[in-house]
Order: structure tokens, then C-alpha cells, then sequence
């Protein structure tokens, strides 16, 4: 009986260790994403972009687009190296670099998505071992063994309090990277039909 009480404690103190790891993961990501957004579309302004292709300055916009190494100057240098006048020829040529940038910039996205779910579940497995911990104690020693059985339960708590705090930011996270992403894509989307509008006339 002893030695399955104890490894009750060692496998909840093991789910603690996986939560820690996985919180660490987490802001890894975080920290990755940030900086690649930030590289991406932290400065760039389109609606500078947005005036030189409604002026129809080609070369300019060209020049801008090459001097802003970004999700939007990649777009418009996609638009801009298409064939001239095709309108598929453009559409295809930025859905393809958006492609590309999507699959860039949304990795570890899907982790941030995934530790969301299931960590407060991994949290609760740790619960539950702790508290299966706990009555196998007081099963055992018979009411002498109170403070073992209080610091059981505090320990199965703590589990389920880490599992939260790896998911509650990591799902704030995930919410607003993929809403930066659908706005970046719906602003790369609006100057590719701007463009094709203006050359195709």
C-alpha cells in the first residue's frame, strides 16, 4: 500500500514537472511570434502603399515595396513581378506568397491552440492523482496523519492551478496572433484587388 501512495506522489509531482515545461514552451513561442509579427507588420503602413497604386506610380511603389522587406512590400512584389494585366496571373502569383507567409508565421500557433485545451485536463490528471494520493494516506495511518493528507490536497490544487496558467495565456496568445494574421491577410488582400483594378483597366 506504502510504496502505491508513494507513487501516487511522484506521478502528480511529474504532471508538475510537464506543466512547467509546458508553460516554458509556451512563452517560447510567444516570445518567437512576437518578434516575427513585429518584423512582419509592426510598422509597415498600407495606405501608403494604397496611394501609390491608386496614382498608378509603378516605380515608386516598386522602390517602397523593396525598402519594406514585410508581409505587405512581399505582396505588393508579388503583384508587381506578375504578368502585367492578367488579373489570375496576379491573384495566383500574392495567393501564393500569402500562402508561404501564412505557413511561416503561424507556426507554433497550433501548439499555443493545443496547450489551450488541454492543459487545464493535464492539470486535473495531476488533481486527481494527488487527491487519490491523499485518501490512500488516510486510509493507511487512520486520522494520524492530517497534515500529510492537507499538503496531498494543497499539492493536487496546485496542479490544477498550473494547468490554468499554462492555458489561460497561451489561448489570449493564440486569439491574438490569429487576429493579427486575418487582419494582415485582409490588408494584403485589399491592395492585391486595389492593384488588379487599376492595371487591368
Amino acid at each position: 500500500m506504502v510504496n502505491w501512495i508513494e507513487l501516487m506522489g511522484w506521478a502528480a509531482r511529474g504532471v508538475l514537472v510537464v506543466l512547467m515545461f509546458l508553460s516554458i514552451w509556451s512563452v517560447g513561442i510567444m516570445i518567437d511570434r512576437r518578434r516575427v509579427f513585429r518584423n512582419e507588420i509592426g510598422s509597415v503602413k498600407p495606405e501608403e502603399a494604397k496611394k501609390m497604386i491608386q496614382n498608378k506610380n509603378w516605380d515608386l511603389l516598386r522602390s517602397w515595396a523593396e525598402n519594406n522587406p514585410s508581409y505587405v512590400g512581399g505582396v505588393i512584389l508579388a503583384a508587381l513581378n506578375a504578368e502585367k494585366g492578367e488579373s489570375e496571373s496576379v491573384d495566383r502569383a500574392v495567393q501564393s506568397y500569402l500562402s508561404d507567409q501564412r505557413l511561416k508565421m503561424e507556426k507554433g500557433l497550433n501548439v499555443l491552440a493545443t496547450l489551450g485545451s488541454n492543459a487545464p485536463f493535464i492539470g486535473l490528471f495531476g488533481t486527481v492523482l494527488g487527491i487519490i494520493q491523499s485518501f490512500g494516506i488516510l486510509s493507511s495511518q487512520q486520522g494520524s496523519a492530517m497534515n500529510a493528507v492537507m499538503l496531498g490536497l494543497a499539492e493536487a490544487l496546485i496542479a490544477t492551478a498550473i494547468g490554468l496558467f499554462v492555458a489561460i495565456p497561451a489561448v489570449v496568445a493564440y486569439n491574438h496572433f490569429s487576429q493579427r494574421m486575418r487582419n494582415a491577410t485582409l490588408q494584403a488582400q485589399s491592395l492585391r484587388d486595389l492593384y488588379i483594378s487599376k492595371v487591368s483597366r
